[in-house]
Order: structure tokens, then C-alpha cells, then sequence
């Protein structure tokens, strides 16, 4: 047995139905599909128990564990080879697991796999293409394949915690993460007054020493700095609502500066790997 994929969700209706049909439309069919569902207050369960598949696993709390505790409790359920985390609202190529399992069967001296990922903006349709070198401490984390072992989350940390986990538990700040040279991952940014992230970042020095700790003293470190700020303040002052368009132009800002991290990716060849309807 092969893979365990990992999914913790909590109000996903809109997207789990496709994100699940994703995931069984893989060409690697051996693998468990774990899902935890947070105490969701609409129809997520529903649509999750609409798959009969044997491969799905589902439980269901009546307490919210967040998704950090959440991963660490289907983590605690996982008995296979690999593990791979997908969020409740991104999808996969149709071979991403195959290939990510093959490279690692055949490359023992990596325990981590991930691969280039479309980044859409849901609220207006906007994507880029981001890709990292091939060896790295830190991949997307909706990408990651990872050789099981006694690797649990920081349930402390919100903002930033999937690449603290990345480059402290699994790296040890080596890079160990093997990133494929290939678009296979396709994540999802929502609407930019509903990001969950957004609500996560506070303005102290724990969080500015952990963006720091990530990206290392780096421009684009000093940059995502800035800009967190700003938008944290722009957020707060309800500009963003007032003037959405700006808002949505400044969401951008980092990753067009760093122009070398994105390009643009053409839409009907998006729309075909990742099976967009």
C-alpha cells in the first residue's frame, strides 16, 4: 500500500465535491483518501458521503482541531508509505501522485516530493505559474509527498506553520524537498476579504521572526514584510472593500516584483491538466 492523502476541511461545500473527484481520477490508484471534517456548518459532510468509493475515509469532529491538529490527527490514522496533503479547496494533475511515487521509489535519498503549482485568484481569474529549485527546504504545500514518519505539525503556530513544518520537522534545514520540474498542483486563493491566512498574520515579532526564519534575509522576505503590514493595515481601515480592484492589484504585489518566481500561464492549457470544467 501506497499513499495516504490527507485533506482536513471545515465549510468546503463549494469546493470538496471537485477536489475529491480529483484525487480518485488519479493514475496511481493505490492510496487511502483521509478526511477530516472540522465541524463543518454546511453541506461539506454531505457532499463528501455523496462519493461511494472504499478508498475514502471520513471523520467527523464536533470540535474544531483547526487545520494544523487536524493533519496531526489523520497523521495519528495513516499506516501507509507515503503521506501527501492536499487543502480542501486545491487540485492535482492526474498523474501527481504516480509521479511523485515513482521519483521517490527511485530516489531514496530524497524523503520529500513536490512540484511547480498553478496559483489562481479566485476573485478575478488571475494565475501565474510558481515554481522553486528542484532542491529546496520548502515546497507548496498542497504539492507535498512525504516518506511517513513520526512528523507531527506545530499546532502553536497559524501563520506560516505548513513551512515551518516543512523546514524545521522535515528538512532540518537541508534541502531534502525534491521540487519536480513539473505543473502538477493547482492551488487556490479565494476571495481576498475571506482568506483565512490574512485573518492569521498579527503584527508582533513572533510572526516577523518566523517570515524571517522561512525566507531567510532575503529581498523577498524584507518584501512579503512590507507588505504584510500594509496589508494588515488596509485590511483594517476596510479600504479593501472600498476600493477591491486596488485591493486585489496589491494582493499581487510581492510575487510580481519578484518577477523570477512567476509567469503567466496560459488558461486553456490550465484547464485541461487540471480537468477545470
Amino acid at each position: 500500500m501506497k499513499v495516504s492523502v490527507l485533506i482536513c476541511t471545515y465549510n468546503s461545500w463549494k469546493y470538496i465535491f471537485s477536489t475529491i473527484k480529483n484525487v480518485l481520477n488519479q493514475t496511481l490508484w493505490d492510496f487511502e483518501l483521509l478526511i477530516l471534517d472540522n465541524n463543518s456548518s454546511d453541506d461539506t459532510v454531505k457532499n463528501i458521503k455523496s462519493f461511494q468509493d472504499e478508498r475514502i475515509k471520513l471523520f467527523e469532529l464536533y470540535k474544531n482541531l483547526w487545520p494544523y491538529g487536524g493533519l496531526n490527527y489523520l497523521l495519528e490514522k495513516s499506516s501507509w508509505e507515503y503521506i501527501a496533503i492536499l487543502d480542501h479547496d486545491d487540485l492535482w494533475a492526474s498523474n501527481k501522485l504516480k509521479k511523485q511515487v515513482d521519483f521517490l521509489d527511485k530516489n531514496i535519498n530524497y524523503i520529500w516530493c513536490g512540484t511547480k503549482t498553478v496559483m489562481y485568484y479566485e476573485s478575478d481569474k488571475k494565475y501565474f505559474l510558481y515554481y522553486l529549485k528542484e532542491k529546496n527546504k520548502y515546497t507548496i504545500h498542497s504539492s507535498l509527498v512525504f516518506r511517513k514518519w513520526n512528523y507531527r505539525y506545530d499546532e502553536n503556530i497559524l501563520y506560516f506553520a505548513d513551512a515551518y513544518f516543512q523546514k524545521f520537522s522535515l528538512c532540518k534545514w537541508e534541502n531534502k524537498i525534491y521540487n519536480l520540474d513539473e505543473t502538477l498542483t493547482f492551488h487556490l486563493i479565494k476571495d481576498n476579504f475571506n482568506n483565512l491566512t490574512y485573518s492569521w498574520f498579527q503584527l508582533n515579532l513572533k510572526n516577523m521572526k518566523r517570515l524571517f526564519d522561512v525566507h531567510w534575509m532575503t529581498f523577498y522576505a524584507f518584501l512579503v514584510f512590507l507588505y504584510e503590514i500594509k496589508r494588515y493595515a488596509i485590511i483594517r481601515i476596510g479600504i479593501a472593500k472600498i476600493f477591491p480592484k486596488f485591493f486585489k492589484c496589491f494582493d499581487r504585489l510581492p510575487y510580481k516584483l519578484v518577477w523570477d518566481w512567476f509567469k503567466n500561464f496560459e488558461g486553456s492549457e490550465f484547464e485541461k491538466i487540471f480537468e477545470i470544467k
